[in-house]
């Protein structure tokens, strides 16, 4: 990505003939009128498809011209000045399937702890400073709690931090039966399971349904009614189950019982499964290949990315999220994009590497956001979550510097797709 130069727009539809512009950012980058310039463009998948063109500046000193997106995937054009043979810039522009036109890419994280279970920070704090990792929508997730989740919204809304806050809260199930994120619930599911008397009422019912079906050879119904019992009621709340980390190995073993997880596979009792987090690398390398084996057997699980993280600073946050591809920012839109499978799991290797799993043409289109929209799109993020870190300190905040850079963020993805 070349920041001494503007390409409108980076993202276009597949199958239409689409103006692009090129301008010159700076004098040392701006266009001589009196010349003429080459553009040569091609598709990167299909290696028939090229064109040619003569460009001049317009009065305004910008670059125009109209090719067709035949194929769906990555183009890249290179600029030649009539002075030299070698080319004064390289960009990418990528076009989109019809099913992905009108989606938005959004980062996000729904696995977060704060002081009010096993974390170090605040709320609103770990809100902010997802802002500042360029995150557009999380969840606080602190063990059996889902006040925690309410009190970030409220001070996010106080503050008017430009973020999407989801009511969470990470579930632990009894026997052995792994921890669930229980996302946009009504209420606290972990109050309900610990109501002794109804719970064991709810899962004495499902045991009595269980053994009249067949199990997975050797698990009890007696167990599995208490991850049923778990998403049930995170159902019934109206909210959105995820099977947490199911490669975690705590103390030594793994912590959800691996016949459990085998009949939540085969019952598809989840909602979506978080496929990368903060587990040992190998544990993650095993929650892939089970996914994998899903989809041979022709399932394809819904999948996000979180962080699981307990500390702002030097842990996990920012090294693993999700990518959402949306049709706004809001609740209803991200949890359907999920139930869809319209979102990928992501990861950032020490190197830097980022690592995207999920359906092959989002990997493909995350990669290319990776390069081009993110690192825009984060500097942003960090700038404006750094004015918040300061409202937190009890310090003052030029509300017109922060509405210059809401108002940049919005810009950026106007800019970026054919309007």
């Amino acid at each position: 990505m070349e920041f001494s130069y503007e390409i409108n727009p980076k993202i276009v539809p597949q199958g239409r003939e689409i103006e692009v512009s090129i301008r010159g950012v700076f004098r040392e980058s701006r266009f001589d009128p009196e010349k003429t310039y080459t553009i040569r463009l091609f598709s990167k998948v299909d290696k028939s498809e090229e064109a040619e063109f003569q460009v001049k500046p317009n009065d305004e000193g910008i670059l125009t011209f109209s090719p067709e997106f035949k194929t769906a995937g990555e183009y890249q054009f290179d600029l030649f000045s009539p002075d030299s043979s070698r080319s004064i810039l390289s960009e990418h522009i990528f076009a989109l399937r019809k099913d992905l036109w009108g989606l938005k890419p959004f980062k996000g994280d729904m696995h977060i702890h704060t002081f009010y279970s096993d974390g170090r920070q605040s709320p609103i704090y770990m809100a902010v400073r997802g802002k500042r990792l360029g995150l557009d929508f999380i969840a606080i997730t602190d063990h059996d709690k889902y006040e925690p989740s309410l009190e970030a919204i409220r001070e996010a809304e106080r503050i008017g931090l430009d973020m999407l806050l989801i009511p969470g809260e990470e579930v632990s199930a009894r026997e052995s039966c792994g921890h669930y994120l229980s996302i946009n619930a009504s209420g606290w599911v972990a109050k309900c399971r610990d109501d002794l008397e109804s719970y064991d009422r709810e899962v004495n019912a499902i045991i009595g349904k269980l053994k009249e079906r067949e199990l997975v050879e050797g698990l009890s119904p007696q167990r599995y009614a208490h991850a049923i019992w778990v998403v049930n009621k995170i159902r019934e709340l109206g909210g959105f189950a995820v099977i947490a980390h199911p490669y975690w190995v705590a103390s030594r073993r793994f912590h959800l019982d691996r016949l459990v997880y085998e009949q939540l596979l085969r019952d598809r009792l989840y909602d979506a499964i978080e496929l990368l987090g903060d587990v040992n690398f190998e544990d993650n390398l095993l929650s892939v290949a089970r996914y994998q084996d899903e989809l041979s057997r022709g399932v394809s699980p819904p999948i996000i990315g979180n962080s699981d993280t307990h500390r702002a600073e030097n842990h996990t946050y920012g090294r693993y999220w999700s990518v959402v591809f949306a049709e706004e920012l809001s609740i209803e839109s991200v949890l359907e994009a999920i139930s869809e499978r319209r979102s990928v799991a992501c990861q950032r290797y020490s190197n830097g590497q980022v690592e995207v799993i999920g359906p092959f043409h989002l990997v493909e289109y995350t990669y290319f956001l990776e390069r081009e929209l993110f690192p825009i799109h984060d500097r942003i993020c960090e700038l404006e979550g750094m004015l918040f870190m300061r409202m937190l300190e009890g310090k003052e905040v030029s509300q017109d510097e922060l509405n210059g850079l809401k108002a940049e963020l919005r810009g950026m993805y106007d800019r970026f797709w054919v309007s």
